[in-house]
């Protein structure tokens, strides 16, 4: 289980750790390379150390009793030592009490690579990072779950461990933000993709039972795109047009501009203004997207920013 570094002949100090019986394991350290990792231990060896006498094993070393559990105070000696291979961690209650012990003895130096195999876990386990980086108070972080939490993921399958961390706060303030982006996403969405919003808003006079039911079948594209990814790009909303049939054909447009071939988003020439126009649909998706993105900070900032 541990590396031949915490065995070594030339370790000053044994360290007793584990609280079961039969399942402790005894570290050789060096109380040079601890004490420069943690001004706790560092305190903690100041004061004379009592040997282990009642055990032949190590009878001119001091032996530290610690609470840890042996595979938590290796992983931990693994990211204090120079010249040994960092431990894959693959479950998040094992950062749980990596980040525990890293606070109870001070070794700050290993919580930013702690935090970056946190963030590894956002991809599959956003609710799990949420409630490890509330325990830790890291905002960052907290920020970063929260926003790819969707309501699916709030039944969390996970080790159910991990859900007993969470307080009620932080709990409700998830289901908080996650409830109000998923009404605020649809009403934006609504703004710009609605059929009958669409029809009211467009001095185009084409109209008629095609165009809206293009525009229905779109708007519900995109909000099963936003519920799978409440924080998507306009990238992803434009993959959409591959994923439905073509629009009916549009008014015809006044002469043809230099808009007409403009990648800028931001511009939309009134010869386009017909709702069926390709500029004028990547227009809509491009709004849409960037009042979602617009919208995802605020709530952000309003629901985590004095976590």
């Amino acid at each position: 289980m541990t590396s031949a570094f915490f065995t070594t002949d030339d370790g000053d100090i044994v360290l007793h750790a584990g609280t079961e019986p039969g399942a402790k394991h005894d570290f050789r350290v060096h109380k040079f390379i601890l004490s420069l990792a943690s001004p706790v231990f560092k305190d903690m060896f100041a004061f004379p150390q009592p040997s282990d006498q009642n055990e032949n094993e190590h009878p001119d070393i001091p032996v530290v009793d610690i609470p840890d559990s042996p595979e938590v105070f290796d992983t931990i000696l693994r990211y204090i030592y120079p010249g040994v291979e960092l431990p894959k961690i693959t479950e998040i209650l094992t950062l749980s009490a990596l980040f525990s012990a890293a606070d109870k003895y001070n070794i700050a130096s290993i919580c930013p690579v702690l935090k970056e195999s946190l963030k590894a876990f956002l991809p599959k386990d956003p609710f799990g990072v949420y409630i490890i980086a509330c325990r830790f108070g890291f905002l960052e972080e907290t920020k970063q779950a929260a926003n790819l939490t969707i309501p699916a993921s709030l039944l969390y399958p996970g080790d159910p461990e991990v859900i007993q961390l969470i307080s009620s706060t932080d709990l409700f303030r998830l289901v908080q933000f996650v409830q109000q982006r998923e009404r605020d996403g649809r009403v934006r969405i609504g703004l710009h993709l609605d059929p009958i919003t669409v029809g009211n808003t467009t001095s185009c006079e084409h109209g008629g039972k095609d165009t809206q039911d293009y525009y229905s079948h779109l708007e519900k594209k995109v909000e099963l795109v936003f519920a799978a990814d409440p924080y998507a790009g306009r990238g992803d909303l434009f993959a959409v047009l591959d994923s439905i049939p073509d629009p009916p054909p549009g008014c015809d447009p006044l002469p043809m501009s230099g808009n007409w071939y403009s990648q800028n988003d931001d511009e939309e020439s009134d010869a386009f203004r017909c709702p069926l126009q390709p500029m004028t649909i990547r227009s809509k998706l491009t709004n849409v997207a960037d009042m979602l993105r617009r919208r995802n900070e605020e709530l952000l900032q309003h629901c985590f920013g004095n976590v």
